[in-house]
C-alpha cells in the first residue's frame, strides 16, 4: 500500500507543475512560466509592435517605415458575429483582389474588431471562414475595459465602416457600398463607394473628402 500511495502523490505534483500558455517568447502574450503549450499565441501586426506602435518609424509621422510608400490605408472596422459585417466581406475580398493582387496596386488593407465580445481565436475563425485576405485584430482593452488605440483614433460608429487614407490624410468614411441603405434592407448595390474611391485615387483624379453613413451593428463605447 505504501507504493500506491507515494505513486499517486507523485502523479498528482506532477499534474500540478503543469501550466498552460504561450511558449512563443515572440508572441505578445508569451507566458516565461508555462510548461504546456496552449495554442492561443497572440502576435503583432506585420511592421508593429506588441503595443501597436511600429518598430521602423524613422520620421516619427505614426507610418511604418516599410509602409511610406502606402500611400493608401484603408482601414475597415468589423464585428465578427455582425450579419451586416459579414456580407461585407465579399465586397472587401474583391476589393483586395482587384488593388492589391490584380493592379498591385500600393494600397495598405487592414481590419479590427473593437468589440469587448470579441476575442482572438473568433476573429482567426473569422478570417478563416470569410476568406479575409488580410488581418483583422481585435482592438479592445480588456485590462482597462476601453477601446482599443485605432478605435479611439478613428471613432467609427458601426460595423462594417470603413476609412480610406490617403498620403496620410482621411479622405473617405463610410460604407463600402450601398446594398445596406437601412437596417434588414437588402438591395443589390448600385454605388461601391470604396472600389470607385480607390479608383480616383491611384489614378490621379482631384478628390475632396466625403462621407455617407454607414449602416451596422452600433459599437458600444
Amino acid at each position: 500500500m505504501r507504493y500506491i500511495y507515494i505513486y499517486i502523490l507523485c502523479f498528482v505534483a506532477c499534474e500540478s507543475d503543469v501550466v498552460s500558455g504561450c511558449l512563443d517568447d515572440s508572441a505578445c502574450n508569451y507566458n516565461i512560466d508555462a510548461t504546456q503549450d496552449n495554442s492561443l499565441c497572440e502576435y503583432p501586426l506585420e511592421y508593429y509592435n506588441c503595443l501597436g506602435d511600429c518598430v521602423n518609424d524613422l520620421d516619427e509621422d505614426g507610418v511604418c517605415d516599410e509602409l511610406e510608400n502606402s500611400v493608401i490605408r484603408v482601414t475597415v472596422f468589423l464585428y465578427e458575429n455582425c450579419p451586416i459585417a459579414q456580407y461585407m466581406c465579399g465586397p472587401l475580398r474583391d476589393a483586395y483582389s482587384y488593388f492589391c493582387d490584380t493592379l498591385n496596386e500600393a494600397v495598405f488593407f487592414r481590419g479590427f474588431s473593437p468589440n469587448a465580445f470579441s476575442t482572438e481565436t473568433s476573429l482567426i475563425d473569422f478570417v478563416i471562414k470569410y476568406n479575409i485576405p488580410f488581418d483583422v485584430t481585435w482592438d479592445y482593452n480588456e485590462i482597462n475595459n476601453e477601446p482599443g488605440p485605432y478605435t479611439q483614433i478613428y471613432l467609427p460608429i458601426v460595423t462594417p465602416e470603413v476609412f480610406i487614407e490617403f498620403n496620410g490624410s482621411l479622405v473617405y468614411r463610410g460604407m463600402i457600398d450601398n446594398s445596406y441603405e437601412a437596417l434588414g434592407e437588402w438591395s443589390n448595390p448600385t454605388e461601391n463607394f470604396l472600389h470607385d474611391i480607390l479608383i480616383q485615387l491611384i489614378t490621379g483624379q482631384e478628390f475632396v473628402y466625403s462621407e455617407t453613413e454607414a449602416i451596422g451593428c452600433f459599437i458600444n463605447y
